[in-house]
């Protein structure tokens, strides 16, 4: 009898130990770190345009993507979305020029490739706004 009631107890140990174990949050990027959880963002749909309406916003003195090292983080982040990671990294290295305050950004062909297109993007140097992404031929 004090055999199956250890191993009765053992078992529920086990069970609880199973359940507290578990993280039963979805859809939230999460770090752990020892014995702490940190959230990275939440959705807050309360959030609205119409919070600050009557705040001018700020603008950096040398724009938001103020250099060709941004520019292409950006880059390589809106491209691989669109095209996908494995094709942008093929497309290494892009070449990045800075006209009339707009990056521009172009992939390059791969290696052994003369015919064919690459991803190219316009980056507004003083908002960051998107201005521009095509396939070239």
């Amino acid at each position: 009898m004090r055999k199956i009631t250890t191993l009765f107890l053992l078992i529920i140990l086990l069970f609880v130990i199973i359940l507290t174990s578990c993280n039963s949050k979805t859809g939230t990027n999460t770090v752990n770190d020892t014995n702490t959880q940190q959230t990275d963002y939440i959705i807050n749909k309360k959030l609205s345009l119409n919070d600050y309406p009557d705040y001018k916003g700020f603008i950096p003195e040398d724009g938001f993507v103020p250099n060709e090292k941004i520019a292409f983080q950006i880059a390589e982040i809106v491209l691989s979305q669109i095209y996908g990671t494995e094709t942008i990294e093929s497309e290494k290295p892009f070449s990045i020029n800075l006209e009339n305050n707009v990056w521009i950004i172009e992939g390059s062909l791969p290696n052994g490739y003369d015919k064919g297109g690459s991803a190219y993007i316009e980056i507004n140097k003083q908002t960051g706004q998107i201005l521009k992404v095509i396939r070239t031929k």
